[in-house]
């Protein structure tokens, strides 16, 4: 009983070796793939269908896992599992454990990865998985925590989007739901080829389901802009599924012709490239058409041709019922009663049994969209929990912290008090030092303009007397040099001359640089005038007599004797002391 699978695995072991010594991975070109979506979409798209021969799954897709694991690649052992639950899903032909236990094993590879995309596409899969066998019931939840995932996850990060959206619109449409259904497709068609057989199934299945929810004119834009891209693309079949679906709205305008015309393209497309179920509905479609015009033979062909298509299961139970409606409206336009009366009877027992299957159907759909209102339901009073909960361990977090800080201030507030009396005495210590020192500054600035002062008068001096020298001794020099030379005198000391106006800018660098000296002697000998104190910061200075006097614009004789009046003035006042 032991030995099968003991075997199996002994062979499965011998492959894995095999694939070893042959020194390359068959799924090493992954790496050639640039972008993680890319390399995930290709290996996605890799066979899965090996009938019910587990040992070839395990021989083909054993590689993928080994490779995985090399490269340390998470994402790849995803895509492991996600290949072999369809392989053996497809082996087993029905839902199985294995399939699910690999499910199971996709979830677990990223639940640490915080991969919403991911783990959104494995519940799609694992619901379209239950889906495909119409185990409704287990699909229902899977399909719905995918659904949960739609609004948080970039549908430009989800590998074969169009794939899955459309798995989405599929179990959406069945129980009911077109308006989600719709919105699905409507996210995956950007990410299909331009003029893929995708593309433009995804439009037609747009159109199809805004008819099913009335929306005739969105319905019929659809259905002509998947007409266009099928013209384009050359696809006949499509052209003639599309042609036939767009023949209903020509006939409830009343073109008739039209609608002919659109019906027989169909046919004959569907007819052409081996399409039977598309064919017969065609035919079911222009037999109406023909009855609604009398043509009763035309009519009766086409349902012919139908019933030539018809086989023997539920499926085709309403179509069943169609062409018995048609005969027997044919039978009464011909006025043959008894086969009119033959064709009611059918008509009226498989009517019987499509109420009973779709009265089961519709409330199938009722529960399943009740179901999905309610795990809805759920998932937001879950959610608004959540945020409840949160927001109390939030609010008392707020009130022990609160707390915590208090008592910090509390304890803190003695040393606060003190830390900012020494702040601020070190404020205030920190400003005089930089008064003093922006003061020093300054002076050293009006020390140095002061010395360039002085200095610049005794050079300018220096430059008068020795104009006044080729002015005295000038007789002989040309007499326009001669006048170039007293011009350049004038000019000189007429700038050198110090005016009320030159004398207080003067006086006041002055006083900065030496603080209190003026005032100090105007103190001592209240009698100094403003002359007297020019003459004293002058003298300060070590100016000469003659530059002093040029200073003035007064001569060395008027110095000499200004000095002599200052003199008295000053010995005056220490007489009197």
């Amino acid at each position: 009983m032991y030995l099968k699978p003991i075997l199996l695995t002994c062979i499965q072991l011998l492959f894995v070796c095999l694939l070893n010594l042959s020194g390359k991975n068959p799924y090493a070109h992954l790496l050639d793939i640039r972008g993680e979506k890319a390399m995930l979409e290709g290996v996605l798209r890799s066979k899965v269908h090996f009938g019910s021969d587990t040992l070839a799954i395990h021989k083909n897709l054993d590689p993928l896992l080994d490779f995985a694991i090399e490269k340390h690649n998470y994402k790849l052992k995803w895509a492991y599992y996600m290949l072999m639950a369809d392989a053996f899903s497809i082996a087993f032909d029905k839902p199985n454990d294995r399939t699910d236990r690999y499910f199971e094993l996709a979830l677990n590879t990223i639940a640490d990865e915080n991969e919403e995309g991911l783990e959104m596409l494995t519940n799609i899969r694992w619901g379209y998985y239950y889906f495909t066998y119409r185990n409704l019931e287990r699909a229902f939840p899977y399909f719905l925590r995918a659904n949960d995932f739609n609004e948080r996850v970039l549908s430009a990060t989800i590998p074969l989007v169009p794939l899955h959206y459309g798995y989405m619109a599929n179990f959406y449409s069945y129980i009911g739901d077109h308006k989600k259904a719709v919105v699905y497709l409507q996210l995956g068609i950007p990410y299909t080829e331009e003029l893929s057989r995708k593309r433009i199934d995804m439009f037609n299945a747009v159109a199809v389901y805004l008819k099913r929810d009335s929306q005739m004119s969105e319905s019929e834009d659809y259905f002509k802009h998947a007409l266009k891209v099928a013209e384009k693309a050359k696809d006949s079949v499509w052209i003639g599924i599309i042609s036939g679906n767009l023949a209903d709205f020509e006939r409830s305008r009343g073109n008739l012709d039209k609608c002919l015309e659109l019906i027989q393209r169909n046919i004959t497309y569907s007819e052409k490239f081996n399409e039977p179920l598309d064919a017969m509905r065609a035919n079911i479609a222009i037999a109406d058409v023909y009855i609604q015009r009398r043509q009763w033979k035309d009519a009766k062909e086409a349902l012919y041709k139908a019933e030539g298509y018809v086989e023997d299961k539920p499926y085709f139970l309403q179509y069943k019922k169609d062409i018995a409606k048609a005969f027997a409206d044919i039978a009464h336009g011909e006025g043959n009663n008894p086969k009119e009366l033959i064709h009611l009877q059918e008509y009226l027992a498989l009517n019987d049994s499509l109420t009973k299957q779709s009265n089961y159907e519709m409330m199938q759909k009722i529960y399943w969209q009740w179901e999905s209102e309610r795990y809805s339901q759920a998932v937001a009073a879950a959610e608004m929990k959540k945020v409840q909960a949160q927001q109390k361990y939030q609010l008392i977090g707020v009130l022990l912290l609160l707390t915590f800080v208090i008592i910090l201030l509390l304890i803190n507030r003695a040393r606060n008090k003190e830390r900012i009396r020494s702040t601020l005495l070190e404020k205030e210590q920190l400003r005089l030092a930089f008064e003093k020192n922006q003061v020093d500054q300054e002076l050293l600035v009006l020390r140095d303009s002061l010395e360039e002062f002085t200095n610049t008068i005794k050079q300018n001096d220096a430059t008068i007397q020795q104009l006044r020298l080729e002015v005295k001794h000038g007789e002989d020099l040309d007499p326009a040099y001669q006048e170039k030379i007293n011009d350049s005198l004038s000019d000189m000391l007429e700038t050198h001359i110090m005016t009320d106006e030159r004398w207080i800018k003067f006086k006041e660098v002055f006083d900065r640089v030496y603080p209190g000296f003026l005032i100090g002697q105007k103190a001592i000998y209240p009698k100094l005038s403003e002359n007297d104190l020019r003459l004293l910061a002058l003298m300060k200075l070590d100016l000469s007599n003659r530059s002093m006097g040029d200073l003035l614009g007064v001569s060395i004789e008027a110095i000499k004797k200004a000095k002599q009046r200052l003199k008295k003035k000053q010995e005056i006042i220490e007489t009197q002391v």
